[in-house]
């Protein structure tokens, strides 16, 4: 009879064992639910531009077309080995791009995530990309330095630009080799400089419309030495006097070996410039005297020529005759010429002699 009790109470023991483990699971079942779903998204970071890596044979093909990137959501309930994947430094998850068995042509290939860590989760967009499969070449091609664009303000132009090394070699598909139409260093208009020198260019192959075309060269990279011109403009040039009369002397007649001169520089400079005065100093000159003079150009500008001749003949004070008082007394003395009457032309040469060879035409010339 006791044994028969004892197993009856195993039995119930059991029992409502078997029942509270029932109502626990019930229990808690939704909270292990959420449990469980929060395990998977615990946390979650997004990384763009993770770069594709493309498997295929390198030797015989060329691949061009695709997205070289895409974007990669990452999810874990370890903060800590998500922030090492997150970090290129640290990754060690890589998105590959398997063409190692496909041919010649274009194909949709799938994007496959490798080497990623067991406790994160990754989820590609797009999960695809589409690739182009080309015979590989090789060939040499001769350089032709452009500009991006011309918009330059400056004035100046570019007289030659010449590449170096004037070659480069570059590989790229079958196809796209015969596509070619020019190989070009392009220049980026911001580096030109305002006068001589040498800028960096970067190669590119077009085709008949000027369109980019996939490559790779050796060097990817050229010299290009730049020869730029200038803008130039005429200007006119006058004497600006300088220094003391000396006694006895009224004024001056100036006669330059030319009365114009080519400024070149920045337009700015030029558009801002329309005379040059030439300094002649007459201090102690009482005869005709020949001075030849550096003509004084704007900064930043250069003139031609650089130096001008310039006569210059003294005119002597005119004695008041009508004093007959027997003083010594003379006359007014005329005003020295200004520095804008001064500069006479070569086409006045003629009547400037008559000038001299009257005294009292000359008086008459300076008022």
């Amino acid at each position: 009879m006791m044994k028969k009790d004892r197993r009856q109470n195993i039995f119930y023991g059991i029992l409502a064992l078997f029942f509270s483990l029932v109502l626990f699971f019930i229990a808690s079942g939704s909270s292990l639910q959420v449990d469980l779903s929060g395990a998977v998204n615990a946390y979650q970071e997004e990384i763009e531009a993770v770069p594709i890596q493309t498997v295929y044979d390198t030797d015989d093909y060329f691949i061009q077309g695709f997205e070289t990137t895409v974007n990669v959501t990452l999810s874990s309930r370890n903060r800590v080995q998500l922030n090492a994947e997150k970090n290129e430094e640290t990754r060690s998850f890589r998105v590959v791009a398997d063409l190692s068995d496909l041919t010649v042509g274009t194909h949709e290939v799938p994007l496959e995530v490798q080497n990623i860590s067991s406790s994160v989760t990754a989820e590609i967009e797009p999960k695809t990309v589409t690739v182009t499969i080309e015979k590989k070449v090789t060939k040499t091609f001769t350089v032709e330095p452009v500009v991006s664009t011309e918009d330059d303000s400056s004035g100046y132009a570019i007289d030659t630009m010449v590449a170096s090394p004037q070659e480069v070699t570059l590989t790229t598909g079958e196809k796209t080799a015969a596509d070619i139409d020019r190989v070009v260093a392009v220049i980026d208009p911001d580096d030109i400089p305002n006068d001589s020198g040498t800028v960096s260019a970067v190669i590119e192959a077009w085709d008949i419309n000027k369109n980019p075309l996939a490559i790779v060269a050796d060097p990817d990279t050229v010299d290009v030495a730049i020869t730029m011109e200038a803008p130039t403009k005429d200007v006119e040039l006058f004497v600006t006097q300088q220094g003391t009369l000396p006694a006895g002397i009224s004024h001056y007649i100036y006669r330059m070996s030319t009365i114009s001169a080519a400024l070149t520089g920045p337009q700015e400079i030029l558009d801002q410039t329309a005379q040059i005065g030439v300094p002649v100093d007459i201090s102690g000159i009482t005869s005709t005297t020949e001075q030849t003079v550096q003509i004084p150009a704007p900064d930043g500008t250069t003139v031609n020529p650089t130096e001008v001749t310039i006569q210059i003949t003294p005119v002597a004070q005119i004695v008041d005759e009508s004093s007959e008082s027997g003083s010594d007394a003379t006359g007014d003395t005329a005003p020295a010429t200004t520095a804008t009457d001064s500069a006479i032309s070569a086409d006045q040469e003629s009547s400037q002699e008559s000038v001299e060879g009257s005294t009292e035409s000359e008086t008459d010339s300076t008022n």
